[in-house]
């Protein structure tokens, strides 16, 4: 799926750039060039076959193959094909990045470990209500404790004992 969006693209660019069709069936030496690129770049940037390069084109593998191997030698005989070939490139390269290989494999030990994250959270998560329902016990207690102390000791020894609690809580004596 991934490979036929950037052999969409690639045929997009190279159609732009040489003002063409390069599915069209023609044997002109602008459409030649336009796909000899086209399998160039796919082979040595994706590095796909050539058997699935040329279904994409409608051609035989070794078509693809003669193309590629030929490549250099069209390059040498027509000197703007090689700046095109790199214009098309760096257009290409920059476009295509935004298309990231999947590979089923590595997803599904992905969602392995994120399944197991997700149980060993759920198992600290219980821990913390458990925590959390204890504290809420004992809070109740001494909520119960301190009303009781309030109620029996006067207002100003009640203010010294929490100034002395909150220093003990705090470090400070």
């Amino acid at each position: 799926m991934m490979n036929t969006q950037r052999v969409s693209l690639l045929k997009e660019i190279v159609n732009q750039a040489f003002d063409l069709n390069v599915d069209h069936r023609s044997r002109k030496t602008e459409y030649i060039t336009a796909r000899a690129i086209c399998y160039k770049i796919l082979k040595d940037q994706c590095d796909m076959t050539y058997s699935f390069i040329g279904r994409q084109f409608n051609k035989n593998h070794a078509t693809i193959l003669h193309s590629i191997e030929e490549f250099p030698w069209m390059a040498k005989a027509d000197k703007d094909m090689e700046k095109t070939y790199r214009k098309i490139l760096d257009k290409w390269l920059s476009k295509s990045s935004e298309f990231t290989d999947v590979n089923p494999n590595l997803l599904k030990k992905d969602l392995r470990k994120l399944e197991e994250q997700n149980n060993l959270l759920n198992l600290a998560l219980l821990e913390v209500k458990d925590q959390v329902d204890a504290l809420s016990k004992d809070n109740k207690r001494y909520l119960s404790l301190i009303k009781k102390v309030e109620k029996s000791m006067p207002e100003d020894r009640l203010k010294r004992m929490e100034k002395k609690i909150y220093d003990i809580i705090n470090g400070f004596i």
